[in-house]
């Protein structure tokens, strides 16, 4: 039976508008960018504002994040480990090994730490029980502090999420005010050893425009982090983005 030639533009419409921008997999829905088949590099997309605006795309529900966005960078890979979940979730959540994560500087072209320094702190009152508060110096930045946290954990999958909670600043410039540097990662089973990741980086609008001028870094900050939890030397050429 022929649909008939609205419905079929209808349903286009509505199947490309439901893919704009990114869509980490909140809730069985399918990734975008899709997951790399295992040994190949991570798909992977920058979207700044004005690609945000046009597609009305906004923080995904899932992840409790809100308000609008100056960039947001993802990435959507697959790799193998022996590792447990608990496992590659306490990697991930061990900030301490932090400086020895290493990515590539767009800006500097060098393979640069995600941090020189970073110690968890005491949790401030009222705060969630479970989450980590981390203080972090950066290569570029003064020391800020971070708070992180397992928002969803099942036996085969867990979304670990960050962001930080005091301003980031680069010299005199506050780039980040407290909130504005979000982070996702979602780890999911896809079958004996084989592991799904996802990875989102989003910086709100109350940040500084000078913190969307190297948009490859954010992808390649993110693909550190899948390599370190891949066991894979994170400064291992090629970087995934050279420029």
């Amino acid at each position: 039976m022929k649909l008939p030639l609205v419905l079929v533009v209808l349903l286009v419409l509505s199947s490309a508008a439901h893919a704009a921008g990114p869509q980490p997999p909140c809730r069985q829905q399918q990734p975008s960018p899709a997951y790399a088949a295992e040994g190949l590099a991570p798909e992977s997309g920058v979207w700044l504002a004005a690609d945000l605006r046009r597609d009305g795309w906004s923080p995904p529900a899932c992840l409790g994040w809100s308000g609008d966005s100056r960039l947001v960078a993802a990435l959507a890979g697959t790799f193998r480990s022996t590792l447990t979940l608990d496992q590659l979730v306490a990697r991930m959540t061990d900030v301490s090994v932090y400086p020895s994560v290493n990515y590539w500087s767009v800006s500097h072209q060098a393979w640069r730490p995600i941090a020189l320094e970073a110690q968890p702190v005491a949790r401030p009152a009222g705060a969630v029980a479970g989450d980590i508060y981390y203080v972090e110096r950066g290569d570029l930045s003064g020391t800020s502090t971070y708070r992180l946290g397992v928002v969803e954990r099942t036996s085969d999958r867990a979304v670990i999420v960050s962001q930080n909670v005091s301003p980031i600043r680069i010299a005199i410039v506050t780039a980040f005010e407290p909130g504005a540097l979000q982070l996702a990662i979602f780890v999911e089973r896809a079958g004996p050893d084989l592991w799904h990741l996802y990875a989102l980086s989003r910086v709100g609008t109350d940040s500084s425009s000078l913190v969307a001028s190297s948009p490859s870094s954010y992808l390649n900050r993110l693909d550190a982090f899948r390599r370190y939890l891949a066991g894979t030397p994170t400064s291992q050429e090629p970087p995934l983005k050279k420029n």
